[in-house]
């Protein structure tokens, strides 16, 4: 638990102010007074650690204080609130059950009842029961313009440095009051760039920690932060994560328990199983998430889960990530091990289930010309081992969406950093990264210029040794002779399945799989694709082909194509690169190989004839490349 961290560094006396960062706009789960926003609940926990006056500040409302009521109002209306039904009615089955829910959620002071009538566990301090002292918590410290200014910086100062009592100081949404801003660094010479100063000099303050204050400064993204917070040792950086399996279960049980027996709310939630698989599905979502996707549910009177689900998941991880990930639907392989590739993905799901991560790779790439599978094979393996899969988008690809708050140019680097966060918040996860010859900070590679390399951030991660058996980087490329360093470094990517057009004998059976419930009459398969002519068609070719026939057929008014339309779309098809390119990309996945074991059983004429048993002869490869590409025109 974050909190934990917190408690620890505050109990050792080694840090009395902290960043915390990611998941701020959530429900936590307090003992006390149930579900708090985020905000709500870091104030009840500073309460806990002995701060005899808690207050926040943020720049549109300046300095307030924890209201349990108004917290109260937010559970109910949320629905949220212990006890609580939809028709507003509260259900006790004991004086001491109405005694311990009265004391959850008023002032304690505000009820007269004796203490041993209460569980003990359940009496907590009410929020600042001793709000006055010297009146600092009054006019006009509570009315003064939120903005920062001289007068406002000189009162909190000096309730920070005040002795007698305990403070506790939420400021939220930091990245307002002290932006990613390289100004901020000048002499200061206006009220912000004052405060800035003041919050930073509050780290080392010594007199400060002394007196037991505690300072959270809160930002969704550290990257919006100015990083005189991050690299500054006194600031511990403290994550909030998403919430794990046991947590979405916690949450939706009490949403269950809470509602009426007879309520739509019990039937869309179901069994204790539905409720279990729930948990499992809504993973990358937070707490506010699940409870949306349940009332969503609930309002359309059908089970949450299925595909309404996995629209909101989508669309929640591209939303939160400002379109740097992309949720992807995850598949089971074949049965069998007709695909080399099973034997593979097989081998390092097992790993992952029995722990054993010996077999379980860091990182995997799939190296071979386009159409071949690649995209497939990284949604199987995810399936097969029972991981998420998300798709990351590089700065070419969300140039659309991204928000650049600060207009330094890092918008790309500043979403990505929030995107790399929640990939470790909904481990165990496949990350597919398509085409990484392109993966560049702002622009594609190309033959004029692919010297650039990947975003530290994203480096850093791919480095991360404790995300080993939590994320397997899956890279795919059709160039790998353009890829950043880092994916030839030692220990990382060491597993590469090479992925090369199919045979006569593979085409045939991939368009028979295709062709399944949508043909009439006999087809020749072997006629079609089984012979030399039609030597390099991938699994992307013979899709559009079965598609392309199934048009023609609707198109006449029937549902199902005939030999006649396949046949038609097969000659009519044109493939996205010339076949001397296509083997050229083909080689240079080839003499990536490492493994026999990674290289497809039956190859073509022009792959074939540089296999020697387990050997690839890369010599012969190499010279084969240089004349491919003298043919093609690319430079050496």
């Amino acid at each position: 638990m974050f909190w934990d961290e917190i408690k620890k560094h505050y109990d050792a006396g080694s840090a009395h102010q902290f960043l915390i960062h990611f998941n701020i706009n959530d429900l936590l789960y307090d003992d006390v007074y149930g579900y708090l926003r985020t905000t709500d609940y870091l104030m009840a926990q500073l309460n806990v650690l002995g701060c005899q006056l808690v207050l926040g500040y943020n720049t549109s409302e300046g300095i307030y204080f924890p209201k349990v009521n108004q917290w109260r109002d937010t559970q109910e209306a949320l629905e949220i609130f212990p006890q609580y039904n939809k028709t507003g009615v509260f259900h006790f089955q004991s004086v001491a059950t109405w005694l311990q829910t009265f004391r959850r959620f008023r002032e304690v002071e505000d009820v007269n009842i004796a203490e041993q009538e209460v569980d003990p566990q359940l009496v907590r301090r009410s929020i600042n029961a001793d709000l006055a002292f010297d009146k600092e918590h009054e006019d006009p410290f509570v009315t003064m313009d939120a903005s920062p200014s001289a007068e406002f910086r000189r009162k909190l100062n000096r309730l920070l440095r005040q002795g007698r009592t305990r403070i506790g100081l939420v400021i939220n949404a930091l990245e307002l009051l002290t932006p990613n801003d390289p100004s901020l660094n000048t002499v200061a010479k206006d009220e912000v760039q004052l405060l800035f100063s003041q919050i930073q000099y509050w780290a080392s303050d010594l007199d400060i920690r002394r007196c037991k204050h505690v300072i959270l400064l809160v930002t969704h993204n550290i990257s919006d932060v100015h990083p005189n917070f991050t690299v500054n040792p006194e600031i511990p950086v403290i994550e909030i994560p998403f919430p794990n399996y046991d947590e979405r279960l916690r949450f939706i049980e009490q949403l269950h328990d809470i509602s009426d027996s007879s309520s739509q709310m019990r039937k869309i939630l179901g069994n204790h199983g539905d409720r279990e698989t729930l948990a499992r599905e809504t993973v990358g979502l937070n707490l506010l998430g699940v409870h949306d996707v349940v009332q969503q549910a609930e309002s359309a009177e059908q089970k949450a889960g299925g595909e309404p689900l996995f629209r909101y998941r989508r669309e929640s991880i591209s939303t939160f990530s400002q379109g740097v990930l992309e949720l992807g639907e995850t598949y089971r392989g074949p049965s069998g091990d007709g695909w080399y590739v099973m034997r593979i993905i097989r081998d390092i799901a097992d790993g992952m289930k029995s722990r054993d991560l010996s077999r379980v790779p860091r990182g995997l790439l799939l190296l071979g010309p386009h159409g071949t599978s690649k995209v497939y094979a990284a949604r199987v393996l995810a399936g097969e081992a029972n991981m998420t899969f998300v798709r990351l988008r590089y700065a070419n690809q969300v140039g659309e969406v991204t928000i650049n708050i600060n207009e330094n140019g890092n918008s790309y680097e500043r979403n990505l950093n929030a995107g790399l966060n929640f990939i470790r918040g909904i481990a165990p996860t496949v990350v597919f990264m398509d085409e990484i010859d392109q993966a560049s900070p702002h622009a594609p590679m190309n033959s004029e210029d692919h010297g650039q390399v990947l975003p530290s951030a994203l480096v850093n991660a791919i480095n991360d040794i404790s995300l080993h058996g939590r994320v397997i980087w899956v890279g795919a490329s059709q160039r790998p002779d353009l890829m950043p360093p880092i994916f030839r470094r030692y220990g990382l990517f060491d597993t590469k399945l090479i992925m090369l057009p199919p045979t006569g004998g593979g085409r045939v059976e991939i368009l028979k799989i295709l062709c399944q419930g949508q043909t009439s009459g006999n087809i020749n398969f072997q006629a079609l694709v089984g012979g030399a002519a039609t030597d390099g068609l991938t699994w992307r070719d013979l899709i559009l082909i079965v598609q392309r026939a199934n048009n023609v057929a609707r198109r006449e008014g029937r549902d199902t194509f005939r030999e006649g339309e396949l046949r038609q779309a097969l000659n009519d098809f044109v493939p996205d690169y010339s076949r001397e390119m296509q083997i050229f990309m083909g080689l240079l996945a080839l003499r990536e190989a490492n493994s026999r074991m990674m290289v497809p059983d039956g190859l073509l004429p022009e792959y074939q004839e540089f296999m020697d048993g387990n050997r690839v002869d890369k010599t012969g490869i190499n010279k084969r490349l240089m004349e491919l590409s003298h043919q093609l025109g690319l430079r050496n």
